[in-house]
């Protein structure tokens, strides 16, 4: 009757661990319909300082239904005891084999002793007033005694396990694994202990004066430890050690109530690692296109500021000046020079030639004939025409050339000139044509500058794609850590209804404690504080090692992670939460749609500048461009060139008649020296002066042949003297104009120049903004997606593991195929209270009067039979 009371008491101090363990039994029939399920209760003694004494193994095997079946149990053959008659069992193979017949529900008991080793290791440590003592030490002492518990789960085991490193590549670890256990351990305080202090206990009154103390244990990461420390410190009087009981058994962590929601947490924070790790590859990925994309944009900028600078020089040292030298040329020195030449040509050489080859032809010539012919009549009047041949004739001949060969010398220095003229105003089209050419390629290439910039576009647009993906993979991440922080508070509340319900069972336990056996008084009341100090465990909130304050502490840890999600999801985007986040604040994604647009206005404004100044193919200088500037001076320079031929030209005629007209002034100037000389000798004779008359005639007759030839000549010079002079005019307008788009063109060009540097002196920028948002922002968005995604992967791996070496190592011995099995672990920690040594004493002082009584009853049977 006491064996069964005591398995019955153990399996009642179990109770409160089996809660929420028990599924549903597994059925093995031969006939029939029968449920198995095998329960195992250790029982083991250990010594004040958790030495290992004794262990025992208590199998039940609790059957249900109706049929008949044949049932191997494996236990352990030592000592192996019926608990329910006297009849013996077959056991094969270390399996305990008998074949039962059930209608309705059979238990079947066995007790043998336990021959491994316990899955706990226990040590106790004492001290006394501060010093280590040995618990002996402290018997019937006063002071302040401690005790120190340390519980270690020893089925520890390296072993490989596999998860998600964030970039769905399965990643394997080195992790320590043990079998999975839970525990409590239990000790009740005599009266003589006061002043009771502990910082993990539930403590609470037995009801007789004496200090219940209970111990929760969760030996198993990462939720737990594989080894908890506890203890207590009390000032005592006539001391003793009280003894203790701890409880233990296995569980998944997967299933059992109060950890599977822990266990989801981590296999949810593993998955939200692996979401984050591929949102921040993405996003670095696309943050690196930008980069690329404003390096690209950067070379294109230096390129384009090169080339600027060089326009600019160019244009303010070189075309500029050289425009205005060209215009001071040509309005100060060239055109005024033209205009006079065709006035003078218009004015007075062509109009003395004329008359000159009219009075020669119509009037000296023939006059002179007629003087040669009527020489001999008009000699009373030879004195007369000797005098005005000496006095005025000859010297105007003289006169004449003398001016015949000035003309001819002038004419002859132009001609050599024009073509000098004529090669500048070539050079200067030709140079026009490649400043034309070289502003239409400008035009056309700063015309590509947005297509080239489209790659950053798309590198900003991938980018904020990928951020508002991250910002959505966050949300739900904030979302579901948010949910379970709810669940986590649901959990503490519904643990503090599971108190306070049992609390009412407790009081009506005790309520029934009148009418029970006064045999069973003592251990039902044990059960009763063992009830009621599971009561503080599930409604204490404030204790974290309890079931209802450590829900509640994660609780507050998942609202407080979901506090950070949520900065972290406004930095990404002010909008993605209104009403929470600052949107005067701009996130990421914000910011990235700023540079977008502050990209698009600079590409467009530098694109619009550059073209609006540099002009079209039609422009003119009325169109205020560089292209149209160029495009009159090309147009005046053409004209140049016309004018410049058309002068050429008639230098040229202009020259030739010169000369002949010089050729006919010497010969006239000559002639009439002579017809001075024979006037004054037609004195003395007619035969001379006859002479002399041919001679001034032929003289005569050459120079208005030559006059004629100058006449003729000049019609043409005089022409091309006014071409001249128009198209020099008109050049010199051109060069006006020319000169002031040049300007116009060469302070465009340094502020392009200027605004081109600004725009490459601030381009690094990007490209180091751009390469330090990955080095310190999107690429340690991935290190930390990676490192959540191993953190919970291996602790979620871990506790798998750990589930699966509870179901295949929970059990001390295992189950009977297709039963359910549950081992539990009821370990006494022996208490010292002074008592050991009189007991030994009075068990040798009852030997000794047992062996004295064999020897009087020998003595009597001798001596009376």
């Amino acid at each position: 009757m006491r064996r069964t009371t005591t398995t019955a008491a153990a399996a009642v101090v179990l109770i409160p661990l089996l809660v929420g363990t028990a599924g549903a039994p597994a059925f093995a029939a031969d006939s029939g319909d029968v449920a198995v399920t095998n329960t195992e209760t250790v029982q083991a003694r250990l010594s004040a300082t958790g030495a290992f004494q004794s262990a025992r193994v208590y199998e039940q095997l609790a059957l249900s239904g109706t049929g008949t079946t044949t049932i191997e149990n494996p236990v352990s053959t030592k000592g192996l005891r019926n608990l329910d008659g006297f009849g013996g069992y077959q056991v094969t193979d270390g399996k305990l084999v008998s074949t039962l017949s059930v209608d309705g529900e059979r238990r079947e008991r066995s007790l043998s002793t336990y021959d491994k080793d316990l899955p706990l290791a226990v040590e106790v440590t004492y001290t006394f007033d501060g010093k280590a003592v040995q618990p002996g030490a402290v018997v019937g002492k006063s002071g302040t005694l401690g005790v120190h518990y340390k519980v270690t789960n020893v089925t520890g085991a390296t072993q490989d396990v596999t998860y998600d490193d964030g970039t769905g590549t399965q990643a394997t670890a080195s992790a320590q694994t043990v079998i999975p256990m839970i525990g409590q351990l239990v000790t009740v305080l005599p009266s003589t202990f006061t002043d009771v202090q502990s910082d993990e206990a539930g403590i609470a009154g037995d009801g007789r004066g004496g200090t219940r103390m209970q111990f929760q244990m969760t030996l198993f990461p990462p939720i737990g430890s594989a080894t908890a420390e506890f203890g207590y410190t009390a000032q005592v009087s006539h001391a003793v050690v009280p003894k203790a009981t701890l409880t233990s058994m296995a569980v998944s962590p997967l299933d059992y109530p109060s950890f599977k929601g822990g266990a989801a947490s981590y296999q949810a924070g593993a998955q939200k690692g692996v979401d984050l790790t591929g949102a921040g590859l993405l996003l670095d990925d696309s943050v690196l296109q930008l980069h690329d994309g404003a390096a690209q944009l950067l070379a294109g900028l230096l390129q384009l500021r090169d080339g600027a600078a060089k326009l600019e020089s160019g244009l303010n040292d070189e075309a500029a000046p050289g425009a205005a030298e060209l215009a001071d040329g040509l309005n100060d020195q060239i055109a005024p020079g033209a205009a006079k030449l065709a006035a003078g040509l218009n004015d007075q050489i062509a109009p003395g030639a004329a008359k000159l080859a009219a009075g020669l032809n119509d009037k000296l010539a023939p006059g002179a004939a007629k003087l040669a012919g009527g020489l001999g009549e008009a000699a009373p009047g030879a004195a007369a025409l000797a005098s005005g041949l000496t006095t005025q004739l000859a010297p105007g001949a003289a006169t004449l050339a003398a001016g015949a060969g000035a003309l001819n010398a002038g004419l002859a220095e132009a001609s050599s000139k024009a073509p000098a003229l004529l090669a500048g105003l070539v050079q200067v089209g030709s140079g026009l044509d490649l400043v034309d050419a070289g502003l239409a390629k400008l035009y056309g290439d700063i015309g590509t500058l947005p297509t080239q910039a489209q790659g950053l576009h798309d590198g900003i647009t991938q980018l904020r794609t990928a951020t508002s993906t991250l910002t959505a993979g966050i949300d739900q991440v904030r979302t579901g850590v948010s949910g379970a922080a709810a669940s986590a508070s649901t959990l503490s509340g519904g643990a503090v209804s599971l108190g306070n319900q049992l609390s009412v069972g407790v009081g009506a336990l005790t309520s029934l404690r009148a009418g029970m056996d006064p045999a069973y008084l003592a251990q039902y009341d044990a059960v009763i504080a063992q009830l009621s100090g599971g009561v503080p465990v599930l409604t204490d909130t404030t204790d974290p090692a309890t079931i209802a304050g450590g829900a509640a502490a994660l609780s507050q840890g998942l609202a407080g992670a979901a506090t950070n999600l949520t900065k972290i999801e406004c930095g990404l985007s002010s909008a993605s939460l209104p009403g929470v986040c600052d949107a005067s604040k701009k996130g990421v994604l914000e910011g990235l749609a700023d540079v977008d647009a502050g990209i698009t206005l600079l590409v467009n404004g530098v694109v619009a500048k550059v073209q609006t100044g540099v002009g079209d193919a039609d422009d003119t200088s009325a169109d205020n461009t560089l292209r149209g500037g160029v495009h009159s001076l090309q147009a005046g320079t053409s004209q140049l060139n016309a004018g410049g031929a058309t002068l050429a030209t008639g230098l040229t005629a202009l020259g030739a008649g010169a000369s002949q007209l010089n050729a006919g002034a010497s010969t006239l100037s000559g002639g009439l020296a002579a017809a001075a000389a024979g006037s004054q000798k037609l004195s003395v004779g007619l035969a001379p002066a006859a002479t002399g008359s041919q001679e001034i005639s032929a003289g005569l007759n050459e120079a208005a042949a030559g006059s004629q030839k100058l006449s003729d000549g000049l019609a043409p010079a005089v022409s091309g003297s006014k071409d001249l002079s128009a198209g020099v005019a008109k050049a010199a307008a051109g060069s006006t104009r020319l000169s002031a788009g040049l300007g116009d063109a060469a302070d465009g060009s340094t502020q392009l120049s200027d605004g081109l540097v600004s725009a490459a002196d601030g381009a690094p920028k990007l490209v180091d903004g751009t390469q330090q948002l990955s080095d310190e922002g999107t690429s340690q968005v991935v290190v930390s997606g990676k490192g959540t995604a191993e953190d919970f992967g291996v602790k979620y791996a871990v506790l798998s593991a750990q589930a699966d070496r509870a179901s295949a190592e929970g059990m001390a011995y295992g189950a009977p195929d297709g039963a359910a099995g549950f081992t539990a672990y009821s370990i006494d920690i022996a208490g010292v209270d002074g008592t050991g040594a009189s007991s030994v004493g009075r068990l040798i002082a009852a030997i000794a009067l047992f062996a004295a009584g064999i020897g009087l009853a020998t003595f009597a049977r001798r001596r009376f039979v």
